[in-house]
């Protein structure tokens, strides 16, 4: 736990360290995706969850740095894998629009109240009653890089779950990038 805590505040440094000093280049947010998720196909079969990506087979054309947007990628899977339950669900969804790439990590999980969801994105904050060992610095860093490549980041109900397990309304996170007006391989 201590090493994630340490692990989590170097890559929140790293990231506010490079804010005026990224460089960006063309890149395809859909290809991204997969390559990242691959890495958390066994993490969600040994959790025992329906872990999934959905993607049009058209590029989704933005500007990043392909370093930071694994480091995004990476704390909202880990978020969702970590919130959902056995045997639940966790799809994550990239899409384009006129103007924007859109990627969505949606789960199963507990939910964030409305009352939170600005709350999450500060350093050390996490829901109370929250399971698990989670440092409360996962949607800091997320923020922080989707703000650095000029990206937003809601929160909203996710996949609600059946009334057998209890319930939850689940979590959905969605990143807005603006979308490059040439596509990219």
């Amino acid at each position: 736990r201590t090493a994630h805590l340490v692990s989590q505040l170097l890559s929140l440094a790293r990231t506010e360290n490079l804010r005026d000093a990224i460089a960006l280049e063309p890149l395809d947010l859909c290809a991204l995706v997969r390559t990242v998720s691959s890495d958390w196909a066994d993490e969600a079969l040994k959790r025992r969850i329906d872990f999934g990506v959905e993607h049009d087979d058209t590029p989704a054309p933005i500007a990043g740095h392909p370093i930071l947007l694994r480091e995004l990628i990476n704390n909202l899977i880990d978020n969702a894998l970590h919130h959902t339950p056995e045997r639940g669900v966790v799809t994550l969804r990239t899409f384009s629009t006129s103007d924007e790439v859109v990627l969505e990590v949606e789960d199963e999980g507990t939910g964030i109240p409305p009352t939170e969801r600005e709350m999450v994105f500060e350093r050390f904050y996490r829901v109370l009653g929250a399971q698990g060992d989670g440092s409360g610095l996962g949607l800091a860093i997320v923020r922080e890089i989707a703000a650095q490549h000029g990206a937003s980041v809601e929160i909203d109900d996710g996949i609600r779950w059946s009334t057998e397990r209890g319930q939850g309304a689940g979590t959905k996170v969605s990143v807005r990038f603006p979308q490059l007006s040439t596509p990219t391989r």
